[in-house]
């Protein structure tokens, strides 16, 4: 008897375990997966034994005491992708972009291309996705 009920109890619930898995596997849909590339002279900016790190930060918490950054992944030609901080994306808005070019553990550019001291700013909408970096535009020392 007690077969039975398990049996009648076990499609329903494997029912209700399907239907909350596919509403949590949809995510939030207004994250986007933003990418882009790093120019430098016109060219894809490439990096050899050093890593670089790119984080967007929202506009509107630069200052404050929020920390709320997004990473990207940086690849070898020049390219990279932010896929946020579960790989849902990240939402809609403006950001500042920071860098840092990792060499023996300290940062090359000295912290130029960090936080406020950024000149990059770009806005990530579902129609602009792609985000372009001239390092040109920074006037490192």
């Amino acid at each position: 008897m007690e077969g039975v009920i398990v049996r009648r109890f076990f499609p329903r619930t494997s029912l209700v375990l399907l239907m909350c898995a596919l509403l949590v596997g949809c995510g939030n849909s207004n994250m986007i997966k933003a990418r882009g590339r790093i120019t430098k002279d016109g060219k894809p900016f490439t990096v050899t034994n050093a890593g670089l790190r790119i984080f967007l930060q929202p506009v509107d918490l630069i200052d404050s005491s929020t920390y709320n950054q997004y990473f990207a992944a940086f690849q070898k030609d020049g390219t990279f992708q932010v896929k946020g901080n579960d790989g849902q994306g990240l939402p809609p808005g403006k950001y500042r972009v920071s860098m840092e070019l990792i060499q023996k553990k300290e940062d090359v550019w000295g912290g130029q291309l960090m936080g406020a001291k950024s000149p990059f700013i770009c806005e990530v909408t579902p129609a602009n996705k792609e985000i372009v970096i001239n390092l040109d535009e920074a006037k490192l020392e």
